[in-house]
């Protein structure tokens, strides 16, 4: 921002007005991109502001989204964050635009999902296995404001036929789609039936909107599509349709194929993007806190200060492990597998868990909507209404267990090659995503490298106080998998077999979060992100949810901690790694 009022020298309320173009506008890095996007947004505290904290929650109350939100941000064009630059957006990193949409969760998450992340997470499939002309096509759409809907999910209820010597056709009807009656392409994956190409497999389809029979999309409730109440849901209802020539993605037959591999890629975005919801929960809390409104236990109260804390570092451990898990999809597409599926299991667990235990500050204060815990009410909702769900973390944890045999066998020893610098940087750069490159199975494992090295080095980096206990966890971990079977993964699944699988993801985000600190030691610009603080508070945490004894955080641990949690708040600073000032925000002071 070059001037108060301006975002890139062009006036905000011009910004915000509809149809005006963000290629007016200079290019310019992830972190100013961040900070153009929360000048659009404008002050969270400002009552009158339709996309403030009191506007969102006035929406939601009347079953909208908030006026004017998704106008704004297609005149601030974010939909071009969901397009590669080599096909004319300025999609860098999968993190980058992660961390873009979370700036919109921490708003509202109805208007996060239904403005870009279903569109950016349909066009996964595109940008990692489509054909170039597919790519176009889906750039194009993309890049015209338009949205894409679909690809969720394999269609149990429509149905592919094809002949030897016949297209594709489609019968039956899909589940519910969020955006689909308003969507300009489909993603579906049918299951085929009867003879002819493809045997018994699915395949994904990008199709068109313009293609399909009228009245092909049907409207329906979201209730009936588990999504939030404000986002448009429909679903695709064909007979007997022949599938045009060139909808294909991949092969005819090869939809398990490419879906379980775009999942690696897809699945961890909405859990980074929530990390928004719990900033605001975490944030909302805290403003209480500061001023005492409505009785709300005060700074002085210890269970309000470790209640704080532990929210806090919940929330920064959640965060390292989708930055890792996503700067993966680009760096270390290979081994991405294995991080994925930790990140879907655990990132929205913690930030559950973490926004969960602050109820406890508001005591019988808890289910009141006055004084702004409105706010705070409505993203627990909203975090508990988020993907994956029970199911969905099994799955992850399924995904897990096949793999953790080998990774045993190959890796988890101090002997290994620990992942590049590059994967704990926020906003370095990343190569383009190479969708060909992502494999089912990691061959190793280069992040917990990084763990079964901790007891080397750590006294001379300032952290003498480094929990050597989950170094010794992961030999422990390492041993009972090297005696498990490998690629027999029905002899793992279960009550001992996810255990297991739980144990690693929790690992994995200690690793991520020994790395993150690491980098930010090392770049010598990390500021608080390079404090021992933050790390140890941390680690105890995740030492806690793994069962190993823990020693009581110091007091100046915990009022570093608090320290930079309340500046924040008072400055109007997000609370994840990258720090963002949003809006324009209010200043608040402390009672008395």
């Amino acid at each position: 921002m070059t001037e108060a009022g301006a975002v890139a020298g062009v006036p905000v309320d011009a910004v915000r007005q509809v149809g005006v173009p963000w290629q007016v506008l200079p290019p310019c890095g992830p972190a100013e991109r961040r900070a153009a996007l929360e000048a659009v947004l404008g002050d969270p505290g400002d009552a009158a502001n339709p996309l403030g904290d009191a506007g969102v929650l006035a929406a939601e109350r009347r079953g909208d989204l908030p006026l004017g939100g998704e106008p704004s941000l297609a005149a601030f064009g974010l939909h071009q964050d969901f397009v590669p630059e080599e096909h004319g957006g300025r999609l860098a990193g999968l993190d980058e635009a992660a961390a873009l949409l979370r700036a919109v969760f921490r708003r509202d998450a109805a208007l996060g999902r239904g403005y870009g992340a279903a569109s950016l997470s349909a066009a996964l499939y595109a940008w990692c296995f489509g054909t170039a002309g597919q790519r176009a096509a889906t750039a194009r759409l993309l890049l015209a404001g338009e949205r894409i809907a679909g690809g969720a999910a394999v269609e149990e209820g429509l149905h592919a036929i094809a002949g030897d010597r016949a297209p594709l056709r489609l019968t039956g009807r899909t589940a519910g789609l969020v955006n689909a009656p308003r969507a300009a392409g489909l993603v579906v994956v049918p299951r085929h039936a009867g003879p002819g190409a493809g045997g018994d497999g699915e395949s994904v389809l990008l199709l068109r909107r313009g293609d399909l029979p009228p009245g092909a999309v049907g409207q329906l409730s979201p209730y009936d599509v588990g999504v939030p109440p404000r986002i448009p849901a429909g679903e695709l209802v064909l007979d007997d349709w022949a599938v045009p020539a060139g909808a294909v993605i991949g092969e005819v037959g090869d939809g398990q194929w490419v879906t379980r591999r775009v999942a690696q890629a897809r699945l961890p975005l909405l859990p980074s993007m929530a990390v928004g919801c719990a900033d605001t929960a975490l944030r909302a809390v805290l403003t209480a806190v500061l001023t005492e409104r409505g009785g709300v236990r005060g700074m002085r109260s210890r269970v309000t200060r470790r209640t704080v804390v532990g929210a806090f570092a919940d929330l920064l451990a959640a965060d390292c492990l989708s930055l890792v898990t996503l700067r993966s999809l680009h760096l270390m597409p290979e081994r991405s597998s294995i991080w994925s599926a930790a990140a879907r299991y655990l990132v929205l667990r913690l930030l559950q868990e973490g926004v969960g235990d602050l109820m406890t500050v508001l005591g019988t204060d808890s289910m009141r909507d006055g004084d702004g815990l409105g706010t705070f009410h409505k993203q627990v909702r909203d975090l508990a209404a988020m993907p994956p769900g029970p199911a969905g973390s099994a799955a992850a944890l399924a995904t897990l267990l096949p793999q953790l045999p080998t990774l045993a066998r190959r890796s988890w020893t101090a002997q290994g090659p620990p992942a590049p610098a590059e994967l704990f940087r926020p906003d370095g750069p990343v190569p383009p995503l190479a969708g060909a490159r992502l494999k089912l199975a990691a061959a190793d494992d280069g992040l917990t490298v990084l763990l079964a090295r901790a007891r080397d080095g750590l006294a001379d980096e300032g952290l003498a106080d480094f929990p050597t206990a989950l170094s010794d966890e992961l030999a422990a971990l390492r041993d009972q998998c090297r005696r498990l079977p490998e690629l027999d993964p029905a002899v793992l699944a279960n009550p001992r077999g996810f255990a297991l699988s739980e144990r690693y993801a929790l690992l994995a985000a200690a690793a991520a979060c020994l790395g993150v600190w690491r980098a930010a030691r090392r770049t010598g610009t990390g500021g608080f992100l390079a404090e021992p603080a933050w790390l140890l508070t941390a680690l105890g945490r995740i030492s806690v949810r793994l069962g190993l004894p823990v020693t009581a955080a110091s007091a100046d641990r915990e009022d570093v901690m608090l320290a930079e949690a309340v500046r924040r708040c008072r400055e109007g600073h997000s609370l994840d790694l990258y720090d963002t000032a949003l809006g324009t925000p209010a200043r608040h002071r402390e009672k008395g």
